[in-house]
């Protein structure tokens, strides 16, 4: 399969799987999110993008990558005064954080922080926008693959969940650009995850 088929079919197949978990919820979300990662991780590794180096797991990356989670929060945590003008924001806000409620706690902050936060960064931006600088400017593939990745999320019909991950994908996507760093923008995302959806919720 040329890169071009696989770059099409994986966007695609993320589409699919999102529009599952969060529309069609045959399964346990948290259940169906892990899935998803394999998923992604597999489609990924299957485009032989070279997305891991060994030099490139540093403290100074794992440091980047914390002190990135934390700014993301903080950015959220002022952003939750905005989105309470939109109406219905607290409702919209619940259903996000009512997916999958029946697990326990310690083990949705275990999956956010591996395999999904991991997966997410591996798919995203170690192929997804890392094949884009192929053919356009870094600027240019920090837009579109956050684009597509807002995207994917909006089969979910649900505002504030849009915003949030146009937000995510635009500030991961500068970060992975501005570093050149898979493990500083990785270690972002899955600290970041844990904080939000589960230690530090912004209802």
């Amino acid at each position: 399969m040329s890169m071009i088929k696989l770059f099409l079919f994986s966007v695609s197949a993320a589409f699919v799987l999102w529009f599952i978990t969060f529309v069609s919820k045959p399964f346990n979300f948290w259940a169906m999110m892990s899935f998803n990662a394999c998923a992604l991780i597999a489609l990924a590794w299957a485009s032989r993008e070279k997305i891991l180096f060994k030099n490139d797991l540093t403290v100074q990356n794992v440091l980047k990558g914390t002190a990135s989670a934390v700014i993301l929060y903080a950015i959220f945590l002022a952003g939750r005064k905005i989105i309470a003008f939109i109406p219905g924001d607290k409702e919209m806000l619940l259903s996000v954080y009512q997916n999958g409620s029946e697990t326990p706690r310690w083990l949705v902050a275990a999956l956010l922080f591996f395999p999904i936060g991991f997966a997410e960064e591996y798919f995203w931006r170690g192929f997804i926008q890392q094949t884009l600088y192929r053919n356009y400017t870094k600027f240019q593939a920090v837009i579109f693959s956050s684009l597509i990745y807002t995207a994917v999320h909006i089969s979910t019909i649900n505002p504030v969940l849009i915003l949030a991950s146009f937000s995510c994908g635009l500030y991961w996507g500068l970060i992975y650009a501005w570093t050149g760093s898979f493990w500083a923008v990785a270690f972002s995302h899955m600290i970041w995850d844990p904080l939000i959806f589960v230690f530090f919720q912004i209802l």
